[in-house]
This record gives structure tokens, C-alpha cells and sequence, in this order.
């Protein structure tokens, strides 16, 4: 008699080792191996798909992105970023009916730690069993890990940040490897070969499949809708979606490999699609080992893309301070997260801020906004379940940056910065002058003592200019960098050391 799906299930859980293997693979993927919980779905999918039907229900997955940085609390992943991979690997994962959103009341958090920001295998075994939260999928955004783009181990997803940019497969292909899937190369992992000859029968003790479909099920990834591929490198596409790489399998039939596969290792540009067993595969893993994801099985409530965002504050070319400004916004229905821009054009570009806030619905800025300028704004919400870029036509504000603190004219048209500082003697420094306008300028050096050591005059533009501070002659102590002309003064503090 035939057993039943949750005695199978069952029988599975009492030898199911969870963990892949791991390895270094600069620009790929850290993953390797093939789960335990992929070997019985293997060896019993015809039984599973017989039970369970053509299953079509949408399976709603929760994350909680946790984003590294160093000690100091610098490096982040910028959230908005985080927001729009989530959703972009909701479009990679549309047609597999799972769709991801934030756990909600713990969308993401920031963890500062350098060992775990950059970190060898053990930093990233340590940065998943310390911080691993129950019921959803957890997604750690780091710098390096271990370094590879990313990976998939102990029941968690590392991503690194330079392979987590606009349009990525990275978070979609180990995502996949969370739901169990092994890369279409299986085998080859680690491997080196001259593919202008014949493919072995068999390579690091697994079966190498044949173009012809005969050994699919028993070889490669066990799939039979992903056709053979030996690439364990990131390669580019040709205009056919097939790999440049010709190779050969063991019956010496010339092939190319499917660069549409978001489980291989075909540029981003390349790879958009999970095959039809390749999803029947994920879900089932989500209905039974991760069946605790599934808290939810109708979709929330989305944001209106008729309802944008109303700004409250500042508006209409107010005057504000440039170094301490708050901007205040009208909440949006269901909305709980809202990306702040400010650019000095309405397009927001360049863009001086970019910062996504949670449950509130104002935000200060105290740094990074230049002072006497025109400056434009705009807010886009999101919520945990929708992540959906907003990008329905967003109310723009128009504000001015003043600096009331100002004590003379110059200091209102000219924002001064002195950089390094400290700086070590016969390395200069460099002073930046941020000009409302065409003027001319002197710039003298003094040391503790009033003795002047060094001293020039300059034409000033608009915009930014940069002077430099020669430090050759001058011994460790303190300087004073005084910048005057007819409209007042600007004194900075310059450290030397040896």
C-alpha cells in the first residue's frame, strides 16, 4: 500500500540535515549541494504531485530584512533599495504564485557589526544564529559575505550589497536555494573543464545530464525542463538567451545553456524565469518544511496609487535652515513606510537625501542639504505587504536653504567645509566653498600664535570650489583658515599632526 504525503513528510523530518555545503565564489553564488528535504522531494515528486494537484493558491511568505554596518553604525544598505528587491523578486516569483512581504511590526532592522558587515564563514554563521527570527524567511544585507554575492545556509539568505542593486537576481536565486532548489549545473560546482571536449559521465561522484533527456531526472539538477548546463562562472547571454560557451555532453552532442534560469549563473540581464518543475519544487517546500511562513492566505490591503502623498511642510519656496530641516507629510492610507528625496531639480536629481522611514510620517534632516539653494522634494509610500514602487505621479515641494545662524554675509552665501581634519603635515588640506555667486575672496593660514603662514587670494564661482591648504612648512599644532572679503568673514579650525 502506498504511503500517504504526511507520513512520507514525516518520515523525511527524523533525517533531514538542512545545511548545503559552502564555498568561496567571488561574483557568485556561496551555495552548493543539494538539501536533504530536495532529495526526498526527488525521489517522491510523482506521488506528491499525484496528491496535491495542480495547486495554484498564491503562498505569501514573510521577511524581515536585517541590513549590517560596521561598528560605528556606517555602510547600510540603503532601505529603499532593500524595498525595491523585495519587490522586484515579487515580479521573479509572480508566475510560481508567492508572492513575499515584511513581516509586519518587524519589517527590517540594522545591525552594527563589523565582523558580521564583512565577514569569512564563521562571521556568517555567527551573524545568522545570533540575530535568526522565527516564521518568516530571514534576509541578512551585508558587505561581504564570505566572499561571494550570496548565499543560502541555516535556514537564512546573506546577500551582498553590490549585488543587490536595481533589477538583481541575487535575492530571487537564493531565495531559491531557500526553497530548496540546487543550481542547474549541479555538480560542476568547484570544477574545471575544457569545454571544447566531451563532458565526463559523471563529475565529483554525480551523474553529468545528457542533452537528450534521458538521465534528467537521475542527473544535473533532477529537473527535466531545465536543460543540461556545466557553467559554474557568471557568463552573458546571447541575443537567443543562450549562453556563448558551447559545450558538449558525454555523448558528445554540442549544446548551449538557458541564460533565462534565475538558478544558474547567467548575467542579471540574462535571467528571469523558475521552469515549471523548478516551482512545483518551492512550493511544496513552503507547504511543508517552511510551512510556518504561511500565516496568511488572503493578500492585505494595498496603497492606492490614486492617493499620493500630501506634503505638509515646507512648501511654497519657504526659507528653512539648511542644516536642521523637518519635513511633515499627511499619512497615507495603509501606508506605514515612506521614502523621503530631495534633489535639486524636480526630477530629484542630483539627490541629496534619500531615506525611508517607518510608522512615522515626519523626518529631520540635520546634514547633507546644501545652504542657498532651491530645493525640491517628494514622499513615496509603501507599506509591509505592498512594496510596490509608487510610481503614480508624487506631490513635489519647493523649499530655500538659508542659514539663519549666519553671523555675516558671507556666511550666508558661502557654506565652508575644511577637509581632513586632522591632517597630517605635508598633505594638504582641502577647503570647499559652496559660493550663491561669483565673488572674490582671500584665504590666510595663522598659526596659535597670529603669525601668518600662509596666505592668496581667489575667484570664487558658483557652485562648489575647491581650495587647497598647503601644509609643507607647517610643524604639528593648531591653524586658523580665515576666509574674508567685503561681505564678512568665515574662520575654520585646522588640526596638523606629524
Amino acid at each position: 500500500m502506498r504511503l500517504s504525503l504526511p507520513v512520507l513528510f514525516t518520515a523525511f523530518l527524523f533525517t533531514v540535515n538542512p545545511l548545503q555545503a559552502q564555498v568561496t565564489n567571488p561574483g557568485g553564488c556561496g551555495t552548493v549541494g543539494m538539501t536533504d528535504w530536495f532529495k526526498w522531494y526527488a525521489d517522491h515528486r510523482d506521488q506528491i504531485i499525484d496528491e496535491r494537484g495542480g495547486d495554484t493558491t498564491w503562498l505569501y511568505v514573510p521577511v524581515t530584512v536585517q541590513i549590517t554596518g560596521t561598528d560605528a553604525g556606517a555602510e547600510y544598505y540603503n532601505l529603499e533599495l532593500a524595498i525595491g528587491a523585495l519587490h522586484n523578486m515579487n515580479q521573479q516569483f509572480r508566475d510560481a504564485r508567492i508572492r513575499f512581504y515584511m513581516m509586519p511590526g518587524d519589517p527590517f532592522r540594522y545591525l552594527n557589526n563589523t565582523y558580521w558587515h564583512d565577514h569569512d564563514w564563521g562571521g556568517g554563521s555567527d551573524l545568522i544564529n545570533s540575530n535568526r527570527l522565527p516564521n518568516r524567511l530571514n534576509a541578512y544585507v551585508v558587505k561581504n559575505p564570505a566572499g561571494n554575492c550570496g548565499y543560502s545556509w541555516q535556514d537564512a539568505i546573506v546577500l551582498g550589497k553590490s549585488c543587490s542593486g536595481v533589477n538583481n537576481t541575487t535575492w530571487a536565486h537564493e531565495a531559491g536555494h531557500h526553497l530548496s532548489l540546487p543550481h542547474p549545473f549541479f555538480g560542476w560546482e568547484g570544477e574545471s573543464w575544457d569545454y571544447s571536449q566531451p563532458a565526463p559521465a559523471s563529475i565529483g561522484g554525480w551523474n553529468v545530464e545528457k542533452t537528450d533527456g534521458s538521465n534528467c531526472y537521475q542527473s544535473g539538477d533532477r529537473f527535466c525542463d531545465t536543460r543540461p548546463d556545466y557553467l559554474n562562472y557568471r557568463w552573458n547571454c546571447n541575443q537567443n538567451g543562450e549562453s556563448v560557451t558551447v559545450q558538449h555532453d558525454p555523448d558528445s552532442v554540442a549544446f548551449r545553456s538557458d541564460a533565462t534560469l534565475i538558478m544558474g549563473y547567467a548575467l542579471d540581464a540574462c535571467a528571469n524565469r523558475f521552469t515549471s518543475e523548478q516551482i512545483a519544487a518551492m512550493r511544496n517546500n513552503l507547504m511543508t518544511e517552511h510551512s510556518e511562513y504561511l500565516q496568511i492566505t488572503d493578500p492585505l490591503q494595498e496603497i492606492s496609487e490614486d492617493e499620493p502623498v500630501e506634503l505638509v511642510a515646507p512648501l511654497d519656496t519657504q526659507y528653512v535652515q539648511y542644516n536642521n530641516v523637518t519635513f511633515s507629510w499627511n499619512p497615507v492610507p495603509n501606508a506605514s513606510l515612506y521614502t523621503v528625496e530631495v534633489g535639486l531639480k524636480e526630477n530629484m536629481l542630483p539627490r541629496f537625501i534619500w531615506q525611508t522611514v517607518y510608522n512615522t510620517t515626519t523626518l529631520t534632516v540635520t546634514r547633507n542639504i546644501p545652504n542657498n539653494r532651491l530645493l525640491y522634494w517628494r514622499v513615496r509610500p509603501y507599506s509591509e505587504w505592498d512594496l510596490s514602487k509608487q510610481l503614480a505621479p508624487q506631490q513635489v515641494g519647493v523649499f530655500r536653504t538659508y542659514n539663519f545662524a549666519a553671523t555675516n554675509d558671507l556666511e550666508r552665501n558661502v557654506l565652508a567645509s575644511l577637509t581632513p581634519n586632522p591632517v597630517s603635515a605635508g598633505l594638504p588640506a582641502v577647503l570647499q566653498l559652496t559660493a550663491d555667486d561669483n565673488m572674490d575672496a582671500l584665504i590666510s593660514v595663522s598659526d596659535a600664535a597670529g603669525r601668518r603662514c600662509h596666505f592668496e587670494s581667489v575667484k570664487l564661482h558658483p557652485g562648489e570650489n575647491l581650495i587647497e591648504i598647503p601644509t609643507a612648512n607647517l610643524n604639528a599644532g593648531i591653524y586658523f583658515v580665515l576666509l574674508q572679503n567685503e561681505l564678512g568673514t568665515i574662520l575654520k579650525k585646522l588640526a596638523v599632526t606629524e
